[in-house]
């Protein structure tokens, strides 16, 4: 599968980020990060731990706080605009995100809503059900159920659902936002190979429909990249070293140098294979 076209420049790109620094603690994480995705376009964002890729993703979102440079947002200037209303228009997930009954700190839905009825708290940004949805919201989170491959889960309570359902259903309730930009960090993280493979074939779903969000994935699992992914960054201790094509910038030569680990890279059909410790020779290797 080879990624849509770029849209028409009729919108300001989703993520414009030119030279920006970011400190944590005192101490710099980011360090003149610039790169561009456009609306609808997926882009990787890969890095070894502690590279600073979820630090971006925090930016993003508006939970940390650019130093210099200058990142807008689906238009909107970080630090020129009011960030709770952009945040309504950026959709999140990462692998801390659960479920627990309503007054659980760190659940997102109530473990004993109906899924149906948890993907409705979307449109509410609640953990339980305190609001009564329209029949036009609720058939609409039927159709994002439908679309993530829940069709046979409306009725579930999300305490039965397995960790993969549970990521797909907290992408339902997102998608009901109808966000402009989707973060998702390690998201199928903790998920069997069954499990990260319904995930990755929901996002290509959703690419291939009408109006798709740009995404952002976070990820130092190169082989889990969607087939339709734009572009991939390449983060080595805060400072981007790669942007372009993933078939450009995940090499072998420039995984070896990022991860400290001697990799070899594989390339075929639009995904990638990695193997640590061997070298970066062969047919189809890079």
């Amino acid at each position: 599968m080879t990624p849509k076209p770029r849209p028409e420049a009729a919108f300001p790109p989703a993520i414009l980020a030119e030279g920006v620094c970011v400190d944590r603690g005192g101490v710099e994480v980011l360090r003149g990060l610039s790169v561009r995705l456009e609306r609808g376009e997926t882009a990787a964002l890969v890095g070894a731990n502690g590279s600073g890729k979820t630090t971006f993703g925090r930016v993003l979102t508006g939970h940390a706080f650019v130093r210099s440079g200058r990142l807008a947002v689906l238009g909107e200037t970080l630090g020129r605009t009011d960030v709770r209303a952009l945040r309504r228009r950026v959709g999140v997930i990462h692998p801390d995100l659960s479920s627990g009954d309503a007054h659980t700190p760190g659940a997102v839905v109530d473990r004993d809503l109906p899924a149906i009825d948890a993907v409705c708290t979307g449109f509410f940004g609640t953990v339980g059900r305190y609001d009564v949805p329209t029949p036009a919201q609720r058939g609409a989170a039927e159709e994002r159920l439908v679309a993530v491959g829940l069709a046979g889960r409306l009725g579930h309570r999300v305490g039965t659902l397995s960790t993969g359902e549970l990521r797909r259903l907290l992408l339902a309730r997102l998608l009901v936002m109808e966000p402009g930009l989707l973060v998702l960090d390690e998201p199928t993280a903790g998920l069997d190979p069954g499990g990260r493979a319904a995930f990755l074939a929901t996002l290509t779903r959703l690419h291939e429909g009408p109006e798709p969000p740009a995404v952002v994935l976070i990820t130092h699992h190169v082989e889990e990249l969607p087939p339709h992914t734009h572009a991939a960054w390449l983060l080595e201790s805060g400072r981007l070293s790669g942007a372009g094509p993933p078939a450009a910038v995940l090499t072998g030569e420039n995984l070896t140098r990022a991860f400290g680990l001697r990799v070899r890279v594989r390339h075929a059909g639009g995904g990638f294979s990695l193997q640590a410790g061997a070298a970066d020779t062969g047919p189809g290797s890079r």
